[in-house]
């Protein structure tokens, strides 16, 4: 006796053929979610100083940017601060340099973002890669 099992596979071919370009359309996504998360993260300023005569100019704000380089599986997004703009930005927001003044009031560094980040990274990521694959 013979059994013979015919399997058709042209639908899982067909979703393998358009994987590729759904994980990169998922990727960048979530890369623009967590870039755009990060750079409003690192734009914000603590509440002004009770009674100080100081007016914020937001040169350190605006100094701020993002942008994704490569494709696929292999992006990097950036979010870094333009040193010309304000060439004080890391003695306020590098944890490491941070002048003594803006301590414990600037709890935004770039070092504390990241780590605190880490969570709300990875589920951006993992939405939009479970939004395209199931």
């Amino acid at each position: 006796m013979e059994v013979t099992i015919t399997v058709d596979d042209r639908a899982v071919r067909a979703l393998l053929d358009r994987t590729p370009s759904r994980i990169d359309y998922a990727m960048r996504g979530a890369m623009t979610d967590a870039t755009v998360y990060l750079l409003n993260q690192m734009r914000t300023y603590p509440p002004q100083r009770a009674g100080s005569a100081y007016k914020r100019t937001n040169m350190l704000k605006g100094s701020w940017s993002r942008r994704i380089e490569g494709s696929g599986t292999d992006l990097t997004g950036i979010v870094s601060s333009n040193g010309d703009a304000a060439p004080y930005n890391r003695l306020v927001q590098d944890r490491d340099r941070q002048a003594r003044v803006h301590r414990g009031r600037w709890t935004n560094t770039a070092q504390d973002v990241a780590e605190r980040s880490i969570g709300a990274v990875n589920s951006m990521f993992e939405a939009r890669l479970r939004a395209v694959i199931g």
